[in-house]
């Protein structure tokens, strides 16, 4: 498991350079409009998605007809994409909370604890809707392959907005701060949840694929 990790962090090297730029570029878009959640939500959401550019290099390497000829099960691969994107996942959104920090500093909008509780909560918030999005998108992969999820996971995006564009058009309002309280208290088992029913979707698809 851990060298299928460190195997496609190898491959994703690369991608440093494209966070590097996209840092600098979106910490003066944040220092510009004083939107912090901008640098984090960008950074975090794109850092979980390299999970799926390690899947399409492994499809466009024919890695899994290799990996399978090794003592490597179909468990561990399929787990270890998960792992993956909790791993980029945690790091991207801590790199990113880190910047917002320091910008917040910067520019002397540093209020205290209120400023502090409020970024912890968009890095929090963030990272629950990429581990949400990338549990949607690797059974999809696994299904479909990389190219046709791919016009998949645009739906994935539009679809849940446009429930929500509906739902507020027929009066539906956010509910009340004690309920949003809950929610996010039982957040973290949801996200638990979600993951364990996701992996096992994805490894039903992958366990009966002809590799």
């Amino acid at each position: 498991m851990k060298g299928l990790i460190i195997k496609d962090l190898l491959n994703l090297k690369k991608g440093i350079g494209t966070i590097l730029y996209l840092i600098i570029i979106y910490s003066f878009f944040t220092y510009t409009t004083g939107n912090s959640g901008m640098i984090i939500g960008i950074i975090a959401f794109l850092m979980t998605s390299f999970t799926i550019t390690s899947m399409s290099y492994d499809d466009m390497a024919k890695w899994d007809s290799y990996a399978l000829a090794m003592p490597i099960s179909r468990k561990n691969i399929v787990l270890s994409k998960y792992l993956l994107s909790l791993l980029l996942g945690i790091i991207g959104t801590i790199l990113a909370t880190i910047c917002a920090f320091a910008i917040v500093y910067i520019k002397g909008d540093f209020w205290g604890v209120e400023t502090i509780l409020e970024l912890l909560l968009t890095a929090y918030t963030v990272f629950a809707i990429s581990i949400v999005y990338i549990s949607i998108v690797i059974p999809l992969i696994y299904r479909f392959g990389v190219e046709k999820a791919r016009i998949l996971m645009v739906g994935s995006f539009i679809l849940p907005t446009g429930i929500g564009y509906l739902l507020y058009k027929m009066g539906f309002r956010l509910p009340s701060i004690e309920v949003l309280k809950v929610m996010l208290y039982l957040s973290p088992l949801f996200l638990v949840l979600i993951l364990i029913l996701s992996s096992y979707i994805a490894y039903s698809i992958y366990n009966k694929k002809d590799i």
